[in-house]
Parts: structure tokens; sequence; C-alpha cells
């Protein structure tokens, strides 16, 4: 109750303070749902604009290092339009991130320690690192920054994440 009452929060703030964007609204609706199998998400962030991604972003930055599912959704949406150098820095960036100590606080270590849980830990990360792999494999026009931010994960602090990184790098 207490995440959801500060989501909603956040989402008041950012649309009282923050440019109108219609898609950083269908956005923050999503979010406070809860619901990342909304089919708005694959049909409604294709071809985003530069100003949208640079919104996206800033409330990526802006959301609790412990709202993992929401900041890797942004992840999967970012990840999805990349096109530029801030696009691939930003991915970079965020498979750079300090892991996630637990879900209740990320500064804090938590005593479970399962597998699982590392996963969801490192959940934004991951998902930018697949981006990054995917656009590797398909040897596409961003190869060389995409192997920036594989590069990256393999420095990790977070085991999930290099894992992934040296099990399937891309290349």
């Amino acid at each position: 109750m207490r995440r959801g009452a500060a989501l909603a929060l956040l989402v008041l703030v950012a649309c009282r303070t923050a440019a109108p964007d219609p898609k950083l609204r269908e956005l923050d609706s999503i979010l406070q749902a809860k619901d990342d199998n909304d089919p708005r998400l694959d049909r409604d962030f294709n071809d985003l604009s530069e100003p949208t991604k640079s919104l996206l972003r800033r409330r990526y930055g802006e959301l609790p290092l412990e709202y993992l599912n929401e900041r890797g959704t942004i992840v999967y949406l970012l990840g999805r339009n990349m096109r530029t150098t801030a696009d691939w820095d930003f991915l970079r960036d965020v498979v750079s991130e300090p892991p996630c100590g637990s879900q209740s606080d990320c500064s804090k270590a938590d005593e479970r320690g399962s597998h699982g849980n590392e996963v969801t830990l490192a959940y934004p990360a991951l998902v930018a690192l697949k981006v990054a792999q995917r656009e590797m494999g398909a040897s596409g026009r961003h190869a060389a920054r995409a192997r920036r931010v594989v590069e990256a994960a393999l420095r990790s602090e977070s085991p999930a994440v290099r894992r992934l990184a040296e099990r399937d790098p891309g290349r």
C-alpha cells in the first residue's frame, strides 16, 4: 500500500511539474495500474521523439531505486527506440548502476539471497543488457555502441548482470 501511495504521489507531482507530454501521462497511468502486460506498452511507445525519450530517462532517475519493475519497464520502452548516443549512454549507465540489495531497501542486503531474487533486483540492468545483446547479435548499425554496454555489464557489481553478459555477449 505504501508503495502504491508513493507512486501515486510521484505521478501527481510529475504531472503538475512536467510538461504535459501525452506519452509520459500514459506511462504514468500504466505504471500506477501496475499492469506491465498493458497492450499500450507495445502499441503506443514506438518511434518516441527525442524530447519524450529525455522525459522517460528523467522519470527513470526520479523513481525510487526499489521500483525495479517500473524502472525496468522504462528501460524496455527506451530500448525499443535506440537511435542516438544518448540512448546508448543511458543503457550503459543502467548496467553500471550499483546493485539493489533488497526490494524494500536497495541500500541493504537481502537475507534471502536466492538466485531468483538476484535477477529481480537486477531487472532494469538485465533489460538494458538484453537490448544491447540483441543489437550486437543482429550486427546492427549500433553494434559498437551496444558492445560498450555489454563491456560495462561485464564490469557490473551485480553477479546476475555479469553472468548474463558472460554467457551471451551478443558476439
